[in-house]
């Protein structure tokens, strides 16, 4: 079974999230997301990332398909326990010791395993490139 922890952000869901760019670099990961109803994007910047996956227009593999509690179209981030991906990775590969962060969208979610929770920002209008 899955279980998800929202990550709670002002104003923001999986329904007014879209995914808007990546960043990886010396293990940190910066994920950008544009809120489509606000003028605003929001920045969830990662250290300590080992792993991360990216699936766009396209639902979990049918294997990652499992009981799911706590998933909700009002949030954008969660911190998971007992998901596939963690358990196929972390155990194998990383002795275990790291967590499991979702950002759920419409049309995209990211996995990221990680030593360090998300540190999450709004931030004004601007570009990637910033």
């Amino acid at each position: 079974m899955t279980t998800y922890k929202a990550i709670p952000i002002e104003g923001v869901t999986a329904l007014n999230s879209h995914f808007g760019g990546v960043k990886w670099h010396g293990g940190s990961l910066s994920l950008d997301y544009s809120i489509t109803d606000k003028p605003m994007i929001v920045r969830a910047m990662i250290k300590d990332c080992v792993i991360f996956r990216l699936l766009t227009d396209c639902s979990l593999p049918p294997e990652e398909v499992e009981d799911q509690h706590g998933l909700s179209r009002d949030h954008l981030a969660y911190a998971v326990r007992g998901a596939y991906f963690h358990s196929h990775h972390a155990e194998s590969v990383f002795d275990g010791n790291v967590g499991h962060y979702r950002f759920v969208t419409q049309m995209s979610v990211v996995d990221v395993l990680s030593r360090s929770r998300p540190v999450i920002r709004a931030l004004g209008v601007l570009s990637y490139e910033d």
